[in-house]
């Protein structure tokens, strides 16, 4: 599975001074908490605020998460920036990602003194898109989920032939991609995707999920069809009479969006948490 290109924090990167604009200081802390990494950014309130897990694609480390923290935390939202992969003390690549460790992440917030644990949203962007569809799915205390780019389905890890997710040891069903490597990236997923077999047992559960969504997509993505997989999850949750709001924002863009489109995503993504947490 090849790396996919153009991170989140590399999109919030590009937007000057709209992102300084803070209402609400924040303190930044270490998490010490069951092998997390991860910081949290706590808004300086004296009541309990929500919170957003925040982590990102194939690029791992903490630079997403951290970025949007960065965005999110002025405006009154705690965001626990999270790594998964590709920092001491975890995996390395992206390949067998426990669930588990996610959840953990939900723990810590649950029980943490200064967060509302009714009000635990999560963004996820890219190959990040999976596990915040796969947390949100599995685990009721997400209530709200913004991803950017996402998939509709789980796929194999970076640089072994099984499924990036588990859960409880068990490979959570996910797709290898199709053709060869010389093929493009686009291709190859395409071609994954038009087995349609091996897609209904990849496809996340998106009924489960328990609160409102907002889809970030890329209608010239050359990575994978970011663009057609969120129209499928929008028709599998309209089929479904899915009871939360569902938005689909799309731009004519690749995969890593533009410095022009930034400030507008940046903006939905905290009005959509401002709006559901």
């Amino acid at each position: 599975m090849h790396k996919l290109l153009l991170p989140l924090y590399f999109i919030l990167s590009l937007i000057p001074a709209l992102s300084k604009a803070q209402d609400h200081q924040y303190d930044i802390n270490k998490v010490d908490h069951n092998g997390l990494v991860a910081n949290l950014y706590l808004p300086k309130v004296k009541s309990k605020v929500p919170a957003v897990i925040a982590f990102g694609g194939s690029e791992g480390g903490l630079g997403t998460g951290n970025a949007n923290g960065e965005m999110i935390a002025p405006h009154g939202i705690a965001v626990l920036g999270l790594a998964y992969f590709k920092d001491k003390g975890i995996p390395q690549t992206l390949d067998q990602i426990p669930m588990e460790y996610f959840i953990d992440a939900i723990n810590y917030l649950d029980t943490h003194p200064s967060i509302d644990s009714s009000k635990i949203g999560v963004v996820g962007g890219s190959r990040g898109s999976e596990a915040a569809f796969l947390l949100a799915t599995l685990d009721s205390r997400i209530k709200s989920v913004v991803v950017t780019t996402p998939s509709k389905v789980a796929w194999n890890g970076l640089t072994m032939p099984k499924s990036a997710w588990t859960m409880d040891d068990k490979d959570i069903p996910a797709l290898a991609l199709g053709l060869d490597s010389n093929a493009t990236l686009l291709n190859r997923f395409n071609a994954a995707l038009d087995d349609q077999n091996l897609v209904k047992k990849s496809l996340f559960k998106f009924e489960n999920i328990n609160g409102p969504i907002l889809m970030i997509s890329a209608e010239k993505d050359q990575i994978w069809p970011s663009y057609q997989m969120a129209k499928d999850i929008e028709l599998y949750l309209k089929n479904r009479q899915f009871q939360h709001k569902v938005v689909h924002n799309s731009y004519k863009t690749g995969h890593g969006f533009s410095q022009e489109t930034a400030p507008r995503i940046k903006k939905s993504i905290i009005n959509h948490f401002l709006g559901t947490l």
